[in-house]
């Protein structure tokens, strides 16, 4: 769900962006049926959630948000990941610099 991070932290390598990007729609082996570049951004978008998935502070935030969101609250925190780092005014000082990125 958190596009934008995953697109971010793909360091503008397209073939890395492509893999971050379809990650979630790969299944097991299928990884091999793409190139290299592609894999690593399979490995790095899974390496991603695995980090942020066990982080303490998203451990706690999803506990706030689980009585109201139920099993959307994974989610839930992806999009929030997303527009905390959409509205960084380091990362994209203006909304032009957000959609050119």
């Amino acid at each position: 769900m958190n596009y934008l991070a995953h697109a971010y932290l793909s360091f503008d390598d397209p073939e890395i962006l492509v893999g971050n990007l379809i990650s979630d729609f790969v299944k097991g082996k299928k990884k091999f049926d793409y190139s290299k570049e592609i894999q690593k951004g399979i490995s790095l978008h899974r390496s991603i959630d695995q980090f942020t998935d066990k982080h303490p502070v998203t451990l706690e935030a999803k506990l706030l948000f689980k009585p109201a969101y139920g099993l959307y609250a994974s989610a839930f925190m992806d999009v929030t990941y997303d527009h905390f780092l959409a509205t960084d005014k380091n990362e994209f000082p203006d909304e032009l610099s957000l959609a050119s990125f």
